[in-house]
């Protein structure tokens, strides 16, 4: 009777690091948008509810219970396998819909069929013995999101998580199929098995496959860790391009005369805040925005909060950002933002930078809502001064607006203070000339890209929210824990994978 137990439990494991995957994959196919997580759900439930119902009339039509659930597992396993691969395909792109439903179908028909093969006939003990069955499947149930969500996929790539995964559910249907003593049958799940186990040894395509870097670039690094998939694209100059979760996310260029990555919103703030003491930065990428500030004058302390540490992998890689890592100025911490501002109530700071990803990804109201600007607030020392980035939201200016006196829109940041910081701004080009890395400024006024540099930095208008209402459709909302207005009311349509920037165009274009 130990074995329908046993079977109830992998079962349990392997669909639920099953689901984890498929949203991880989805996820970073669809830029990470809100929407991911409840479309993979319902998929998924979809295929429980239809699944158990086969189930369930097997039980009624066959006493070889075993070898039905063998075979079902068999070929989930296979499919698990091919899917995430077949899935990017041109023009096929939303048969990920049909994977994802499979995975879940297949494996549940097995679930009646546990429960039928555990159940005791005898009487008073029926409702025991299902209720073990059921409890084992509980147990496997929450293993895998444990196994599978927090540990697995720190460690190995998406594309081998889901290999595993497959190989495994092949080799449960093995075993299934081995227990009733079929040997033809046991001998087709075995070849079945050594053939699957052979996708271990692809090369990683899956993440070049789905990544959404430009066809003109070059894919450099890919670090995945539980927290996100980081990769970085090489063009031809400019810096490489920074990509969390499938998303933009800055570019390695700390040279104002390149200025790849709008670095008058960094140098502003060493204008209109002098001698900023302590730094605060929330979000660190790639790093160029923490290295240019630690060249601000009378810096001192610069706490950094990132969520992902695969970044400090990423890092090393560009000598001109490195030394951060080394700086004993500067300390580094993973975690999320708002929990480590909690955490630690008496940090005040001069300045606090937020290069914040866009408005509509998940999550992004953890860091754009009225009550975490209020959070920041009380960590800011008097005159201190705020800047994130709007993403061009009409939101994020509205909302940033009902937290401090003074918030302005300066190209797409937000700047705010309890003071009125914008007469600082006109008399700023010393404190930007004094801008300094390793001993050498960054900006020569003499140079001519340098010095139309500043005097752009210097005469960009700061707008308020009267002003910036101009320039949008609508009237901007003020964005809280609770409408997530951003991310659902305002935020991105769903698209599966690329499209023109996809691997395939990447292919045809070298």
């Amino acid at each position: 009777m130990m074995t329908p137990w046993i079977l109830s439990m992998c079962v349990g494991f392997l669909s639920l690091s099953q689901e984890i995957l498929w949203m991880r994959y989805v996820g970073f196919a669809g830029q990470t948008v809100p929407w991911a997580f409840s479309f993979v759900l319902m998929i998924y439930l979809v295929g429980i509810a239809r699944g158990a119902m086969i189930g369930s009339d097997y039980c009624k039509k066959t006493t070889k219970l075993y070898t039905v659930a063998g075979r079902m597992l068999l070929i989930s396993g296979v499919l698990d396998i091919i899917g995430p691969f077949v899935a990017p395909l041109p023009k096929i792109h939303y048969s990920v819909i049909l994977f994802i439903y499979l995975c879940a179908l297949l494996k549940s028909i097995v679930f009646p069929i546990v429960h039928h093969l555990g159940a005791t006939p005898e009487p008073g003990k029926v409702g025991k013995s299902v209720s073990r069955v059921y409890f084992m499947n509980i147990i496997g149930a929450t293993l895998g999101p444990l196994v599978t969500g927090f540990w697995l996929v720190d460690r190995v790539s998406l594309q081998t998580a889901m290999v595993l995964m497959g190989v495994l559910t092949c080799l449960l249907g093995f075993f299934c199929i081995a227990k009733e003593n079929n040997k033809k049958a046991t001998a087709v799940a075995a070849l079945v098995v050594m053939i699957a186990s052979g996708a271990f040894f692809l090369p990683n395509l899956l993440t070049d496959m789905l990544v959404c870097i430009p066809t003109h670039t070059t894919l450099r690094h890919v670090i995945e860790t539980r927290a996100g998939i980081i990769d970085s694209a090489q063009p031809q100059s400019g810096g490489d391009y920074t990509y969390g979760d499938n998303v933009y996310d800055g570019r390695t260029n700390i040279d104002p005369a390149v200025n790849s990555n709008g670095l008058q919103r960094l140098f502003v703030l060493a204008a209109i805040k002098p001698h900023p003491a302590r730094i605060l930065e929330i979000g660190l990428s790639s790093g160029a925005w923490a290295r240019i500030l630690s060249g601000f004058p009378g810096f001192k302390h610069m706490d950094v909060v990132e969520i992902n540490a695969g970044y400090l992998k990423l890092i090393p890689d560009y000598p001109e950002i490195a030394p951060i890592l080394k700086d004993p100025r500067i300390h580094i911490h993973i975690d999320d933002g708002r929990r480590w501002l909690k955490r630690h109530p008496e940090e005040k700071y001069d300045l606090i930078v937020m290069n914040t990803t866009w408005h509509w990804r998940t999550f992004s109201t953890n860091l754009l809502s009225q009550q975490f600007l209020r959070i920041v607030r009380r960590h800011l020392l008097p005159g201190g001064v705020l800047a994130y980035n709007s993403t061009h939201s009409p939101d994020v200016l509205k909302t940033a607006s009902t937290v401090f006196p003074y918030a302005f829109e300066y190209y797409n940041f937000v700047v705010a203070s309890d003071r009125d910081f914008r007469p600082l701004q006109k008399t700023g080009r010393e404190r930007l000339l004094a801008i300094r890395l390793d001993g050498k400024p960054l900006l020569d006024p003499h140079n001519k890209k340098d010095a139309a540099f500043i005097n752009d930095t210097l005469q960009e208008a700061f707008l308020t929210v009267g002003e910036r209402r101009k320039y949008d459709k609508r009237a901007g909302e003020v964005i809280t824990d609770w409408n997530m207005i951003t991310e659902f009311k305002y935020g991105r349509h769903m698209t599966l994978f690329c499209g023109k920037y996809g691997y395939y165009d990447r292919l045809k274009k070298h």
